[in-house]
């Protein structure tokens, strides 16, 4: 009641990083967020996907008395970390933290989840009480005066630096060290990443795509400003640049998409801090989805509805409700894979994690994050999926280039050169000026709708009414003239590319490319084969 919902649109295999997650107790009223799946990484030797914290520049072999130690180190640190689920009633009764791939292969094998006896869709997989997470409310004021001053989370709260002020309070706990109650949480998370914003400028030109290169510089100004605003407002917090990126990065890479519930009052107060949330990816990426672009902060970092007392009473009474930004333990350590929903639960008392499928005795179970592309991956989380069926590719330039290049389009506008006028009058003119392609080649239904109102002859056009409404509807002449005009660009896109598909797919079966080149030609590949798949989808 008076929750965020959430529901999983397929993705695929992947996965996450730490935790598994306590079941919650049936008698708890919790409404139902179904997460959206979200496609993680696919390395050469694996189907599934991961966002484990592994150096994608390459690692040297290790020896047999560095494995063995690790492996102990591993197992102490698993050990720590079960007794601590269980003194804080973290139930995971079907599952558990393991380590699936050859124990000798220090890049391949990760960390996920496996089943401690047979699961079956619906079971609850992991149950939080709320005490067992790090919670900061939305409107909290500075709950660590001697980290920080008040001038600096004054500020953070008046820009709605969210996710700053998450990593502050991360920050603040693993300051403490043994000393912070969720020590042995916090010392299982990642060490470090290898996230966009740590490429050099040669290494994101092997991306051969515009809109992520920006998106990786923006990540990088984020830590910069992050930091300088740290030293400007609260030079006596004792943190570096690196930890501070470290942080948000954690806050990056524990961000999930899904849908806000329909109830009108909680999505207007969800809405605002789930677009914040989706800002560095607005700036370059257009919603594949006729629903639009929506964002809610979920998984190990969750954007939940509290009862404002936290008395644990859940009354319907919206205007009684708050935010608040929760790190949940366990839940994060399962891995993704895109298939249905996979079922997130939670109240004012506690959290809960649903198995969305079958799985048997010691299989690693996966559940479903959120339907992203790979420009989200690879900005987050540092890897693609090299057969993402959720990648877009964003046309940046579309209609300038068919303005110039496009010998029909060049004669269409000249016999109307109001048209263009007319569309833009229409809004669709965003649609063909980055026209979005899906990842099966597929044009989004307004930029097709732009392009026959742009490629209709002047007779096509009055007998549709004159109007840019009467070529909503495909067919005609003005249909296979606006295919024609895409498949052309996207024929040209292909052929201005520093590399062909070809090139890259001959790249990958060598085996030389490894760490971040390896990477770039999986990501880069997957844009073009969306591009083929547009010219011969329109090539008519």
């Amino acid at each position: 009641r008076g929750a965020a919902s959430i529901r999983a649109l397929p993705s695929r295999a992947f996965r996450p990083r730490l935790g598994t997650t306590p079941a919650m107790a049936s008698s708890i009223a919790v409404p139902v967020v179904e997460v959206l799946a979200d496609p993680r990484r696919r390395r050469a030797r694996t189907l599934r996907n991961h966002r484990c914290p592994i150096d994608n520049r390459g690692r040297q072999p290790t020896t047999t008395t560095t494995r063995a130690s690790s492996a102990a180190a591993a197992d102490a640190q698993q050990a720590e970390f079960t007794k601590w689920r269980d003194a804080r009633d973290i139930k995971s009764p079907n599952v558990e933290v393991a380590y699936f791939g050859d124990p000798d292969d220090t890049v391949m094998r990760y960390r996920g989840v496996k089943a401690k006896k047979k699961i079956n869709p619906g079971d609850v997989l992991v149950e939080l009480p709320r005490e067992s997470c790090l919670v900061l409310a939305d409107d909290a004021e500075l709950p660590f005066p001697d980290f920080c001053t008040n001038a600096l989370w004054s500020k953070l709260v008046e820009k709605n630096k969210w996710a700053l002020r998450v990593a502050l309070n991360l920050l603040h706990e693993t300051s403490k060290g043994a000393a912070s109650p969720f020590h042995a949480y916090t010392s299982q998370l990642p060490k470090s990443f290898d996230l966009l914003s740590e490429w050099s400028d040669d290494e994101l030109k092997m991306l051969q795509y515009a809109p992520v290169v920006r998106a990786a510089e923006g990540q990088r100004k984020e830590d910069d400003d992050a930091h300088a605003m740290i030293l400007k407002l609260s030079p006596s917090t004792p943190v570096t640049k690196e930890e501070v990126t470290w942080a948000l990065n954690m806050v990056r890479s524990r961000v999930f998409s899904g849908r806000l519930s329909d109830n009108a009052e909680t999505k207007a107060k969800l809405l605002p801090r789930a677009l914040a949330a989706g800002t560095a990816f607005a700036t370059f990426m257009t919603a594949p989805t006729k629903e639009g672009r929506w964002l809610a902060v979920f998984a190990m970092l969750a954007l939940v509805v509290f009862d404002q007392d936290g008395n644990g009473n859940d009354d319907d009474d919206e205007s009684k409700k708050k935010l608040a930004y929760v790190l949940l333990p366990l839940i994060d350590a399962f891995n993704h894979k895109t298939m249905q929903k996979t079922e997130f639960e939670f109240s004012s008392q506690a959290f809960r994690l649903r198995s969305p499928a079958t799985y048997g005795l010691d299989d690693e179970v996966l559940i479903s994050y959120g339907l992203l592309g790979n420009d989200e991956l690879i900005v987050r989380y540092g890897f693609v999926d090299a057969e993402n069926e959720a990648d877009i590719y964003a046309y940046e330039g579309l209609l300038s280039w068919l303005q110039a290049n496009h010998a029909p389009m060049k004669q269409s506008l000249g016999a109307a050169p109001d048209r263009v006028a007319a569309m833009r009058a229409a809004r669709l003119e965003s649609y063909v000026s980055m026209g979005v392609l899906k990842g099966d080649g597929a044009a989004d239904d307004n930029l097709m709708w732009a392009l026959r109102t742009l490629m209709a002859s002047p007779e096509d056009y009055a007998a549709a009414g004159g109007t840019v409404d009467g070529m909503k509807l495909g067919g005609g002449a003005p249909e296979k003239a606006a295919c024609v005009a895409l498949a052309a660009a996207c024929k040209a896109r292909l052929g201005s590319m520093p590399t062909s598909a070809e090139d890259d797919e001959k790249a990958l079966r060598a085996g030389a490319a490894v760490g971040r080149e390896r990477t770039a030609i999986e990501y880069r590949l997957r844009k073009k084969k969306i591009l083929q798949a547009a010219v011969a989808r329109y090539d008519v």
